[in-house]
């Protein structure tokens, strides 16, 4: 049974009264007992206090993400105050940020980061993230609120940071991490093996570091193809081959990086990092909820060929920071390529336009993004009251996106087997120039200024081909849009004390517009009225930019003599311009700036450490968004923006203390996300509404060797975690149900 929400909000406000907190709960090892302290570099300024930042900032150190047993970006996502991780399966998940969003198909409204390279919509269908594993990291940052100043496009709604480890040149090391586990209910078994070899090549002057895994995860879905009745009666028409069979969804992450790190002076140093990932899904994970009790979509073409997804990613990165005494100057350059393939059997969503349940339809989403982007930087750190950073940005991305949709019947059993319905290609250029700034004032020895401008450019073509019966036959189209804006961020600072800092902050975020794909008006306007048939709105041209203002305020304390910490925060966003994505009557996606928003909201977070072995970490939030203005089409004022719960929480609690002399620990993990849809109407069923926890335990068997156990999921909750709305409430993702394994560490050299 899922608690009610008062039961959840009675438990959080229990742990707020019992501990204070944040993200990281790793202490000092001094003989006071009080917190470490937790450096960021969200601010491109080097390395600053977490709780002198001025923003709301959650932090997950390495030590976290090694007992909590963080792997994926929902793992730590989840527990952090006004995040929502809408899980769609590999490489096609979405984030939601203080709930800005309003097509979470398509939305990417907040930043994704690898050290300094870019991987944000990198994804599946350019709206989701590549799902980059945490292996070897440093830590995490996620930073709440628009950054549009310093990180530009696409972080409207907050940014995700994963700083990697660097090559250490003083020493070599090694570490080889295997785990095993098992999936309830569908699910099979899951292995994972990773290393990491570090190796100085000039003492001091040169390393490198090398990093590989492989993860294979069962899939926990049920294919019902071979007993499904139509099914079967259209596979024996065409030819086809149907079969039954548990473990669908089943996926594999294999990848790696290569870290090379040069300095050849103290105040010279150059870090180059590749990074690679394969990802292969079998079969798409969803359920198709019309089956009733068995929740499973037939997945299974025609032709016998099973469902599937590939997603290969590319990213190399050179960051180059040179320190002049009271300059430093940082370059970035970013290079990154994306391959996707994806097929589907559709025919479920138009066999009842038939009378049946099914045909054999076939759908195929292909794509990749090549992209190059610098970055130069210049940063002051000399005495004074006042500090500055200035900085541009360039970036020239192409982008492809295809679609074809075949009957799939037999062409040698069926005279309609393999007929083209529809198939398009989406070839887009976007060519960016950014000019950005930041200075810091001291008012007063207490009170500080800061104010920030980004001045950004861009120019974007778009060729799109369709072809096929419902096209009537082939046509194509070249677009071009251009646009420029600035972007603002104004705050002020008040820290009385070491262990206090108050601020408030105005700041704006953005997203780049472009040409909209072609919509042919023979198809979609056949009354020659010049509005979409059943949307009645004008064939669209271009999709404008949208931007959104936010207010902040805030404030961050350390408390019991540095054994806790506790950061509040209340915010105002105010967004215009949202480009809303919808199938109109006629098949065609269309994207239209629709309407306004406003998202208010209360977050709290913080860390104690109730004594030297026990410490806890909690996050709580609550926020409400909506329409404020009608989004035609689509959604009327008052509506609940989708994709975000109105109340979320989490709280971990972990032991660290020695066993018969050897270090262990315990942790437990417990996070509640409220309900929430995945569309403007609130139509059909709610997701979230769920609450997971995760159980940990580990002992360091020798100083080399650590052995741990674990369970995610320990109440096997069946939350739903997506509904697709675009073609109807027909199909679901769930959580991963209820997975125990254990893991094996072992490290050589320091």
């Amino acid at each position: 049974m899922i608690p009610s929400k008062k039961f959840n909000l009675a438990f959080a406000i229990a742990g707020l009264c019992a501990a204070g907190g944040g993200a990281q709960f790793v202490y000092a090892q001094t003989d006071a007992l009080v917190l470490e302290e937790v450096v960021v570099t969200a601010s491109k300024r080097g390395d600053v206090s977490a709780q002198e930042t001025a923003l709301s900032i959650s932090v997950a150190s390495d030590d976290l993400i090694v007992k909590s047993g963080m792997v994926g970006m929902d793992d730590f996502l989840r527990t952090v105050p006004s995040v929502n991780f809408l899980d769609r399966g590999a490489g096609r998940n979405g984030l939601v940020v203080r709930g800005v969003s309003a097509s979470p198909q398509t939305d990417v409204t907040t930043g994704v980061y690898i050290d300094e390279a870019t991987v944000t919509g990198l994804g599946s269908y350019f709206g989701g993230n590549p799902d980059l594993k945490y292996i070897d990291m440093q830590r995490v940052e996620v930073l709440r609120g628009p950054q549009g100043t310093l990180y530009g496009d696409g972080s409207m709604a907050g940014t995700v940071r994963a700083i990697t480890n660097k090559p250490d040149l003083t020493a070599f090391s090694a570490e080889i991490v295997g785990e095993y586990s098992s999936t309830a209910n569908k699910g099979d078994d899951n292995t994972m093996l990773q290393g990491v070899l570090n190796m100085p090549v000039i003492k001091d002057t040169l390393a490198i570091r090398v990093v590989a895994y492989d993860y294979d995860n069962s899939g926990f879905y049920e294919n019902v193809a071979g007993s499904n009745p139509d099914k079967q009666i259209w596979a024996g028409a065409f030819g086809g081959v149907t079969t039954d069979s548990q473990d669908v969804g089943s996926d594999q992450y294999t990848g790696g990086r290569i870290s090379v790190l040069w300095q050849p002076t103290d105040n010279l140093t150059a870090n180059l990092i590749h990074i690679q990932q394969d990802i292969e899904q079998s079969g798409i994970p969803e359920s198709l909820l019309a089956l009733g009790e068995t929740r499973r979509a037939p997945f299974q073409r025609q032709t016998g060929a099973g469902e599937a997804l590939t997603m290969d990613l590319d990213l190399t990165n050179l960051e180059i920071n040179w320190d002049l005494g009271s300059f430093v100057v940082t370059s970035s350059t970013s290079v990154a390529e994306t391959e996707e393939l994806q097929d589907r059997d559709v025919g479920m969503y138009f066999g009842p336009l038939l009378g049946v349940d099914d045909i054999p339809l076939y759908l195929a989403d292909s794509g990749g993004v090549d992209s190059v982007a610098q970055e130069l930087r210049l940063n002051t750190q000399f005495d004074g009251r006042w500090q500055f950073l200035v900085g541009a940005f360039y970036q020239d991305l192409e982008r492809t996106l295809g679609q074809d949709f075949v009957f799939e019947g037999q062409p040698d059993l069926d005279p309609f087997g393999g007929l083209l319905l529809f198939e398009s290609t989406l070839v887009e250029t976007v060519e960016q120039i950014a000019f950005f700034g930041e200075v810091t004032f001291d008012l007063t020895d207490s009170l500080s200024a800061v104010a920030g401008i980004r001045r950004y450019d861009f120019d974007q073509t778009a060729k799109d081909q369709n072809d096929g019966l419902f096209n009537g036959g082939f046509t194509s189209n070249s677009l071009s849009s251009d646009d420029s804006g600035n972007t603002y961020k104004l705050g002020l600072t008040y820290a009385p004390s070491d262990d206090t800092t108050v601020y408030g902050t105005f700041a704006q975020g953005f997203r780049l517009g472009g040409p909209h794909p072609l919509i042919p008006p023979e198809v979609c306007d056949f009354d020659g009225d010049g509005l979409i048939d059943g949307v009645d709105v004008p064939i669209p041209d271009t999709i404008a930019s949208d931007e959104l203002d936010s207010f902040e305020i805030g404030a961050k304390f350390v408390l019991a003599n540095g054994r806790a910490t506790l950061n509040v925060a209340a915010y105002q966003v105010e967004w215009e311009g949202i480009p809303v994505a919808q199938v109109a009557d006629c098949g065609f996606e269309l994207t239209l700036n629709a309407g306004e928003a406003e998202s208010r909201g209360v977050e709290i977070e913080g860390q104690v450490l109730m004594s030297d072995i026990w410490s806890m970490n909690y996050g709580l939030s609550y926020v409400s968004a909506e329409l404020t203005d009608q989004a035609p089409g689509l959604g009327e004022s008052g509506d609940r923006l989708p994709g975000s719960p109105e109340f979320q929480m989490s709280v971990g609690l972990q032991a660290d203390f020695d066993l018969m002399g050897r270090p262990t620990y315990l942790r437990t993990d417990v996070t509640h996300i409220g309900e929430y849809f995945n569309n403007l109407q609130e139509a059909g069923l709610e997701a979230g509404d769920y609450t997971t926890i995760n159980l940990r335990a580990g002992i360091d068997v020798t100083e080399k060797i650590s052995l741990s156990v674990f369970a995610r999921n320990l109440t096997n909750e069946d939350g739903l975690t997506w509904i697709e709305t675009e073609l109807g409430d027909g199909r679901a993702n769930y959580l991963r149900p209820r997975t125990i394994g254990l893991q094996l560490r072992a490290m050589l050299g320091q």
